[in-house]
Parts: structure tokens; sequence; C-alpha cells
């Protein structure tokens, strides 16, 4: 991108859109339309009233998007509210996301808390966090580790699927996490802590602390101790 240049918010003020090298908000700073830059980095409250887009886009207080947020490279320690939909290509989240749309990317890694009202689509989704997703989280690789809580999501569906149970890494929380989905669709699919309606894939393992009603396959299937599938047939 040209070069342009930086904006420094601190205290509290406001400015307006446009093209930037570096936003680095230290207070309370409002964005009133458009903007794109290199670097934006908030630790304390800011908020965009359009749509944002950055190389690199970092949060370590509490940013509000209104519109749709763009980025190469997100990290998110504090809190981020995104007003309509993100495109990011890699994502690392250790505090909590909110996407009232779609959420689209490369890489996300998860440890913290996100919510997206739409679907998530990304390449490699890594998760050892919280998660709720209204409608088809998709990616080529899913990796979850249940530390704690229960994540929710409607569709899953991705080459590999690895649902794995982990105790909590704090000890006041509960010790093991749980998934639940309506479908769930894959190659290969291994689950434990998962309830689920539909789990349909060519290779299924379902593990400990599962609950399936009906798993369908095409090549194999095994129902390890201490899971429960009520119904289970082979596809031709």
């Amino acid at each position: 991108m040209a070069k342009a240049n930086n904006l420094m918010m601190n205290g509290s003020g406001s400015a307006s859109g446009g093209l930037y090298n570096k936003v680095k908000i230290m207070g309370e700073g409002t964005i009133t339309d458009d903007f794109e830059c290199a670097l934006f980095k908030t630790y304390g409250s800011s908020e965009v009233s359009g749509n944002a887009k950055a190389e690199v886009f970092e949060i370590f207080g509490e940013t509000e998007v209104k519109k749709n947020l763009d980025a190469r490279n997100m990290k998110v320690l504090g809190t981020l509210s995104i007003g309509e939909s993100a495109k990011i290509e890699n994502t690392k989240i250790l505090g909590t996301v909110e996407v009232a749309g779609r959420f689209t990317g490369d890489k996300v890694d998860l440890k913290g808390s996100i919510i997206v009202k739409g679907d998530l689509e990304a390449e490699e989704f890594v998760s050892s966090g919280l998660f709720e997703v209204s409608g088809l989280l998709n990616a080529d690789v899913i990796d979850v580790k249940l530390r704690y809580s229960t994540s929710h999501v409607q569709e899953m569906g991705g080459e590999t699927i690895r649902v794995q149970k982990k105790g909590a890494f704090l000890p006041f929380m509960k010790n093991e996490g749980y998934l639940e989905a309506k479908t769930i669709e894959g190659d290969d699919i291994f689950l434990e802590n998962t309830t689920a309606d539909v789990v349909r894939g060519k290779f299924v393992r379902i593990g400990s602390g599962c609950e399936i009603g009906l798993v369908e396959y095409y090549e194999e299937f095994k129902a390890l101790s201490g899971s429960s599938v009520k119904e289970h047939r082979k596809i031709d």
C-alpha cells in the first residue's frame, strides 16, 4: 500500500477515515469512516464507524468495527466486535471475537472465544478455546481440543476432523469441554465428548463421551468404549 501519515490517539479523540500507515489508539478513539492502514493497534477503547482494512490488526483493549474487517494478520488479546463480516488470512485469538456475519480466512488459532453468526470458513481451524458458529464451520483441517464449557456449531465440514477432550488449563474451570453439533461431515473423523445428530465420513471413529444419533460411513466405522451411537450404516 502507498505510504501515508501515522495516526496516534492518546486520551480521547476522533479522526476521519482514509489511508494511514500506522494507527495506534491508547485511550478512547473513533475513526468516523472507512480506512486502510499497514498497522492498527488498540490498547484502550476504539470504534470504527465504517469498514477497516489492515495488514496487521492487533487488539489489546476493546474495539468495535461497525461494518467489515479485512486483514492479513490479526491478533486479539482483548475484545473485538465486527458488525458485518470478516476476511482475515491469519487469526490468533486469546481474547473474545464476535462477528455478526461471515468469517473467512486461511488459518484460525483459537485460544480464547469466537462467536460467528454466519459461516466460518478457513483452510485450518485449530482451537483449544470456545466457539459458537450459527452456520457452517468448514476447513480442510479442523483440530479441536475441548478444555472447558460447551462449543456449538450448526454444521461442521472438513477433510480431517479431530475433536478431543483435554483437561482445563485453569483449576477453577470445568475439567472437560464438550461440542454440540447438528451435522459433522468429513473424510477422516475422530470425535470425543461430542453430541451430534448425524456424523458422515469415509473413516469415522467415535470416542468416549460421544452421543451420536446416526453415523453414515463409506469405508470404516468404529465406536470406542464410552461412546453411544444409536444407528450406523455403510453407504455404497
